[in-house]
């Protein structure tokens, strides 16, 4: 959807009022009152779906209770971040980044696990690669999958496998939370590394139906 700049008179107290909604949003004054015309008008935008992407993400992950939002400064981005059963309990971040750049994509996740410990980095770089062995398992098919792993990050490609926000976002939960759950039954059966792989290979098994399939 092309952009273009506009000028237009408001009073200074419908600017502070606007101001306050998108420092309690986290977004800019342009975007939040091209949200408030966009709503008003019935008219649908990219930034829009992202926001009610975003929004069902919320939701589900609240539902969850294992997730806690973090506050994000932009309207692309959305990031959760979870503990991790370990020594002094570290902190995985999930962060949703959605963007229409690439064809038949709505975006990427990235989940970063920053530690100074060699061993933690070791333990969690093996799960990533034990939850890309799952997917790729899972689908007849797994040429679409698109995943890449770091020191402590997992990367992976989203499909765009709906024009539905509401779809979609729980979609993206419902993945987060699982990846989440199988992460913190890997770290809860360590230091038994064989314990380890199967408890996070059966959190997958029991729910690795219609929401992995969608993304």
């Amino acid at each position: 959807m092309a952009k273009s700049v506009y000028s237009v008179v408001l009073s200074d107290e419908v600017v502070a009022a606007v101001d306050r909604l998108a420092y309690r949003e986290g977004t800019s004054r342009s975007r939040m009152i091209e949200r408030i015309l966009a709503q008003y008008a019935s008219c649908d935008t990219p930034a829009q779906r992202m926001a009610d992407v975003f929004n069902q993400i919320e939701q589900m992950a609240a539902l969850h209770g294992q997730l806690q939002l973090l506050f994000n400064q932009s309207d692309e981005l959305l990031q959760l971040k979870s503990a991790v059963p370990y020594k002094y309990n570290p902190t995985v971040k999930y962060a949703v980044e959605l963007s229409e750049r690439i064809p038949g994509c709505i975006g990427e996740l990235r989940v970063t696990l920053r530690s100074q410990s060699a061993g933690l980095l070791q333990a969690i770089n093996r799960f990533y690669h034990l939850w890309a062995q799952l997917e790729a398992r899972t689908f007849q098919d797994a040429s679409f999958l698109s995943c890449r792993i770091d020191a402590g990050r997992y990367t992976r490609t989203l499909r765009r496998a709906s024009e539905d926000p509401v779809q979609l976002g729980s979609a993206i939960a419902a993945y987060i939370q699982l990846m989440d759950s199988s992460m913190k039954a890997y770290f809860n059966a360590l230091p038994n590394e064989t314990a380890a792989l199967q408890a996070a290979a059966g959190i997958f098994g029991q729910a690795r139906s219609g929401t992995m399939q969608a993304l």
